[in-house]
């Protein structure tokens, strides 16, 4: 496995580590850098992050990206998978008429109110082209092409629910399905990292909740699952949750899948999605 981190820097900052033509100038004020973890430079941008902050206030990098890129064979000797939907879009379901039943949620983070009824979304916000997507909630929905795909192969551990059109109508969608994985058993453990950024892991615990509900606002590795707590369906989700409850956004519980459901997606070029390779121990 090689693990990429992609940071916005601010151009003001760049000089400080990277050569005048390394990365992409996005704009005038901010280059995009793709540099490797391993490289003896990445944890310097940590250091210049803290440095940059303590000295001016400001930041030497905004949003940061990690990417992990595996040879085939590292995924065909897997034997559980993080799937990430990378496609999102706008609007929430909430803005739309979807509603949540926050009484059930952690009082302490916000985490795991319970979706009562149909999910409402405007679908002609999926990006184009993509088979799996998500809102900026967290919630999920998949393709009737998926949805087959699935059915054909009797994937378990998943259910599909209806999409509707609009909170005042009950027409739903023929082409879209929210993609709901009942089971959400499986406990995160170390050696997860979770935190804020690539160089902090939140070691005051601004960004978890004291109840254990809620780990942390960014999963920064990847992720280890208690094998006893992994079951023997296709999908699962854990116990735990990861992100932040502000305005729109929820905390998202993170989904874990089998090989069979990941031959799945790389034999039929499931698009919206990517595909990590998670631990059991």
């Amino acid at each position: 496995m090689r693990e990429m981190a992609e940071f916005r820097v601010i151009e003001e900052f760049a000089s400080k580590l990277f050569t005048a033509g390394e990365g992409k100038r996005l704009g005038t004020s901010v280059r995009k850098v793709e540099i490797a973890t391993d490289d003896p430079r990445f944890e310097r941008i940590g250091d210049l992050q803290r440095e940059t902050k303590a000295t001016t206030g400001r930041s030497f990098f905004l949003g940061w990206v990690l990417r992990r890129q595996y040879a085939k064979a590292e995924l065909e000797s897997a034997s559980c998978y993080r799937l990430s939907v990378s496609a999102v879009f706008e609007p929430a379901g909430e803005e739309r008429g979807t509603k949540y039943d926050e009484s059930s949620a952690c009082p302490n983070c916000g985490a795991g109110a319970k979706q009562v009824g149909s999910l409402v979304l405007d679908l002609k916000h999926i990006p184009k082209g993509k088979d799996i997507a998500k809102t900026i909630a967290g919630e999920v929905v998949v393709s009737r092409r998926v949805a087959e795909l699935f059915a054909r192969s009797g994937v378990t551990g998943v259910a599909l629910g209806p999409v509707r059109l609009s909170a005042a109508s009950s027409a739903e969608s023929k082409d879209w399905f929210q993609l709901i994985v009942p089971a959400s058993d499986a406990e995160i453990i170390a050696p997860t990292r979770v935190g804020i950024d690539p160089f902090n892991d939140d070691p005051t615990g601004e960004c978890r909740c004291s109840v254990g509900d809620l780990i942390g606002l960014n999963l920064l590795s990847e992720v280890t699952i208690r094998a006893t707590t992994r079951g023997d369906s296709d999908f699962v989700s854990s116990r735990q949750f990861i992100g932040v409850r502000r305005g729109l956004l929820r905390p998202e519980r993170v989904i874990l899948i089998s090989p069979k459901v990941w031959r799945l997606i790389d034999s039929e070029r499931i698009k919206g999605v990517d595909v990590e390779v998670a631990h059991l121990a």
